[in-house]
């Protein structure tokens, strides 16, 4: 898919990229979105595995969509909102941060609301955000950090071409415990 004998440098978006999949549109966020980001963040199941605890209010659904929109206008943070190209709403969301330009290396995440699992779209996503990353943006690696028993989460890493690199022990702190990360990643030209 690239050529790897040139790379190209790492280059963060001047403007928010959409893309598009078979059934997704991958958009910026809106304020529109925050009664969704509510609901997503407001479900424990969601919550499970990550280091954060389920929304309260719906204030913090709004403090996230700005949070977000100002992350990505200081370039640490894209992320995308999954929404179906039939009707435009919001099913969840997909990006990448943390950026080492010089090592041309971004961490990917994603979330999805309960009622869309099982159904193959955050595999698309993420296939469609390597594809931008590796390609636009120039990356050279992107990693995923995953804990472990979130299983339905490294499926989709691994449908995708990830590659479980080890185990990084007591990497997060959340909900009054370190817990360990799986690390898996994926190289520009594994894609190829």
């Amino acid at each position: 898919m690239y050529d790897d004998t040139t790379p190209p440098l790492f280059a963060f978006p001047a403007s928010f990229p959409r893309l598009e999949t078979c059934r997704l549109r991958l958009r910026p966020i809106a304020l529109e979105d925050a009664e969704r980001i509510f609901e997503l963040y407001s479900d424990p199941r969601v919550a499970e595995y990550d280091d954060f605890e389920p929304y309260t209010d719906k204030a913090a659904a709004l403090r996230c969509v700005e949070a977000t929109l100002g992350a990505f206008d200081s370039g640490r943070n894209l992320r995308w909102v999954l929404a179906p190209k039939e009707d435009d709403r919001f099913i969840g969301s997909c990006g990448l941060s943390d950026f080492d330009e010089e090592a041309r290396r971004a961490e990917i995440g994603y979330d999805l609301l309960p009622r869309e699992w099982g159904k193959g779209f955050m595999s698309e996503a993420v296939a469609a955000v390597l594809d931008y990353g590796f390609g636009a943006m120039g990356l050279n690696r992107i990693e995923a950090f995953i804990t472990p028993g979130n299983a339905a989460s490294v499926r989709v890493l691994e449908k995708n071409g990830f590659s479980r690199e080890g185990l990084v022990r007591e990497r997060d702190y959340f909900r009054g415990r370190l817990w360990d990360g799986i690390l898996m990643a994926i190289l520009r030209r594994d894609r190829a």
